[in-house]
């Protein structure tokens, strides 16, 4: 991954790239019925609260500006095609709609606070491929890749891609706009470099951290077994883990 070339045109990517071109092509074709559908797609954290519960699925795939839907389509395109060829399509797809999830549930958190985001429309997929950077950068650190017409290597697409964003937020006088953008980098670079790589992994650690907690109340702890346990313990039938 060293030199620069072409990422493949996978599966996922292929499929995603197609939705967002029919979706975001058809809102503004459809008249009225466009309309109802955009409604139906986009995110705000007031819409969640009153039951949208499909919108942190679905507002990656609305992008109302032609040149924001060219530029997602080539970000999935050359970030996810790498990804997927090295993850495999179930584990890029989790990825993808985790970090669509994370961003607008966090989003919606933070609303609660900041009242400006309430009733904000949130679309487009620019979230995830704030994230979709992220893990480039922190999966494949050192592949060389082309900033518009500049050579770099990928592990500082985590720095641009946040310093890109707080830019805009300066330039807009606005932060509730691009939340959603920070908190998929964030979501990124979790789900890509951390242990928690999927939303299944993290919920058997905290699974994990319940049973732990239940043991604690009970006066029980782990022993996890070592070279020395099992010279103490040779000779011995089987090996509790659990001691009181």
């Amino acid at each position: 991954m060293g030199g620069f070339g072409l990422p493949p045109f996978t599966r996922g990517v292929k499929w995603l790239i197609i939705a967002t071109v029919a979706v975001s092509i058809l809102v503004p074709l459809s008249g009225e019925f466009g309309s109802t559908i955009a409604r139906l797609l986009v995110f705000t954290p007031a819409g969640l609260r009153a039951g949208h519960i499909w919108t942190p699925f679905t507002y990656t795939f609305l992008d109302t500006d032609p040149f924001m839907l060219i530029f997602a389509a080539l970000g999935l395109w050359m970030m996810g095609g790498s990804l997927e060829s090295m993850w495999g399509t179930r584990r890029f797809l989790t990825f993808y709609f985790a970090t669509s999830v994370i961003a607008a549930l966090a989003t919606f958190l933070v609303a609660f606070f900041f009242t400006a985001a309430a009733d904000f429309p949130y679309h487009g997929n620019w979230t995830v491929l704030e994230a979709l950077a992220a893990a480039f950068a922190v999966a494949l650190p050192t592949a060389q890749i082309f900033l518009y017409v500049v050579p770099i290597e990928a592990r500082l697409l985590l720095p641009i891609s946040a310093g890109i964003t707080v830019l805009y937020m300066i330039f807009s006088r606005a932060v509730h706009p691009y939340l959603p953008q920070l908190f998929g980098l964030a979501a990124g670079a979790l789900l890509a470099g951390g242990r928690l790589r999927t939303p299944r992994q993290l919920l058997l650690r905290l699974r994990v951290f319940w049973i732990d907690r239940r043991l604690r109340s009970r006066n029980l702890r782990v022993v996890r077994e070592g070279k020395d346990d099992d010279v103490q313990r040779r000779g011995s039938r089987g090996s509790d883990k659990y001691l009181h």
